[in-house]
């Protein structure tokens, strides 16, 4: 009975060790009835999102395996030394918003401030333009010197361990990095009504694209942002000859993702055309999206 007892005393102590050790690096689930994140409505299949919260200091990374979200990673870090929302270059601030990381640059192509890897992000997008803030070289990065709260020059930074883990989790020009001041919940019923209407209204653009005139396509813009549309006469011209050829050209969506930032919606997809057993990928779409009086618009795309 004593060693019973001194059994259960151990496995106690096990689980209280690997609640306060293990939990803030292993996997969080977010259940159905539980409030998720309102930054992640979408994720495409094994992608993952970088969340980053001013408020804590710390970085998380969530990862999508149908139909769960869960913090795979989290991990300290330093975002600028000066409180607020980044506005121009020199203020030592860091943004808030939705960015992508378009490159990955070794230690050895560093200098020391930037630690042993870099990943530079896309500020100022094009929301950031739209408002006039400007800067640039926001990047998430290591760093060779003790990591203390909000103390780079607007960057992130990790401590280089943890930078060098969170790369295994980033795909470049496509993995987010989501930047807020503090992380809001929303509940999942929420989020499924938010990602079933997005998805609808992209299926419609894309049909105005394959089918529709170039008033049915402008129709998804805001009066207020004119999209290029110098491609479009082109475009109807081949449309007219495939249909002469019996030959239907469709446009596909693929590895959908959309992300919420401050009234803003960001959709990044794949963007290919398919004719018959072939499919070619054009490259990557990004569309900014705003809930206007219920009907959600097109206000800008690149």
């Amino acid at each position: 009975m004593k060693k019973k007892r001194s059994l259960n005393r151990l496995n106690l102590l096990l689980l209280i060790v690997a609640i306060h050790i293990l939990l803030p690096y292993g996997s969080i689930i977010f259940a159905d009835n539980q409030p998720w994140p309102s930054s992640i409505i979408k994720l495409p299949e094994n992608e993952n999102a970088i969340l980053v919260e001013k408020k804590t200091q710390t970085l998380f990374l969530y990862t999508s395996k149908t139909p769960d979200l869960f913090v795979g990673f989290q991990a300290a870090c330093s975002t600028g030394e000066t409180v607020g929302v980044k506005q121009k270059a020199g203020d030592k601030k860091t943004p808030e918003g939705i960015y992508f990381l378009y490159d990955e640059y070794e230690d050895k192509y560093l200098s020391p401030i930037y630690g042993e890897k870099a990943f530079p992000t896309d500020y100022p997008n094009f929301i950031d333009k739209r408002a006039g803030k400007n800067g640039s070289a926001i990047w998430i990065h290591g760093t060779n010197k003790k990591l203390k709260p909000m103390d780079s020059n607007g960057c992130i930074a990790l401590e280089n361990h943890n930078i060098i883990k969170l790369s295994d989790y980033v795909n470049l020009n496509s993995t987010p990095v989501i930047i807020v001041e503090e992380i809001d919940k929303i509940d999942k019923a929420a989020l499924i009504k938010q990602e079933k209407n997005i998805t609808a209204l992209l299926g419609r653009w894309i049909k105005a694209i394959e089918k529709g005139s170039y008033h049915d396509y402008l129709s998804f813009y805001s009066s207020q942002y004119l999209p290029d549309i110098s491609w479009w006469e082109q475009w109807f011209e081949i449309r007219k000859l495939a249909d002469k050829l019996d030959s239907s050209l469709i446009i596909s969506a693929d590895r959908t993702g959309i992300y919420y930032h401050n009234h803003i919606f960001v959709v990044l997809f794949d963007y290919s055309l398919m004719n018959k057993d072939k499919k070619i990928l054009i490259g990557k779409r990004e569309l900014f999206l705003e809930d206007q009086s219920k009907n959600y618009k097109i206000i800008g795309d690149t």
